[in-house]
């Protein structure tokens, strides 16, 4: 079932600014925009790893969370079982949705085997992958917003590392809210995204990740 959208109309510079913002923070790459903040941004969370390790494990998780979702997506739009790569209906989102929940729980039991992987890693990714799994069955009923799991995702991450005594500033977490509002609005402005199908998603991206942590 798909609510329906009483979309406005907005003229081309506003859509223009909502396609790129939709597309730089597009939900496969929020995720290596959070692992490139923890990874190389943050000051302290990765103090103990070896800069050899630290690159192996952005290139990992860059491989499972970004590279080998995209070919399931574009090997699905060249085989026909989907109209486009931006995944316009829900029936299209299944096998995506599938194989990424694969690939980020393959993700999180790879770094959860590792010594020397920072908790706030393990929690991070493990997040992913409930927000995903929760994502996949919601699916069925309505199309929740993928952009708005990741923005979720993205603030309640900020939120663990300020719980966790890791916050170094209060500035990530005003820019992540603000990042939040700034795609959610975007979303409304170019897709057929209800506004349930929006906040739907920032409780479940947000969520997730303060379930990872506390578990």
């Amino acid at each position: 079932m798909s609510l329906p959208s009483s979309q406005p109309v907005f003229n081309a510079p506003f859509r223009f600014f909502a396609q790129f913002v939709s597309i730089i923070f597009h939900p496969l790459f929020m995720g290596v925009w959070m692992m490139a903040y923890i990874t190389y941004l943050h000051p302290t969370l990765f103090i103990a790893v070896s800069g050899q390790s630290r690159l192996l494990k952005f290139v990992t998780f860059l491989n499972n969370n970004l590279v080998f979702p995209l070919l399931v997506v574009f090997l699905l739009k060249g085989l026909g079982f989907s109209q486009s790569v931006l995944l316009r209906t829900q029936k299209e989102r299944i096998v995506p949705y599938v194989a990424s929940s694969i690939f980020f729980f393959w993700t999180w039991n790879v770094f959860n085997h590792q010594p020397d992987a920072p908790q706030v890693l393990r929690d991070m990714c493990q997040g992913i992958f409930f927000a995903t799994s929760a994502a996949l069955m919601l699916n069925s009923f309505f199309k929740i917003s993928m952009h708005a799991i990741g923005m979720g995702g993205l603030v309640g991450l900020m939120l663990v590392i300020a719980l966790s005594g890791q916050a170094y500033s209060p500035w990530p977490m005003a820019a992540g809210i603000f990042l939040a509002g700034l795609v959610s609005s975007a979303r409304l402005m170019v897709s057929d995204h209800h506004p349930f199908d929006i906040l739907s998603g920032l409780v479940l991206g947000f969520l997730a990740q303060l379930i990872a942590w506390y578990l």
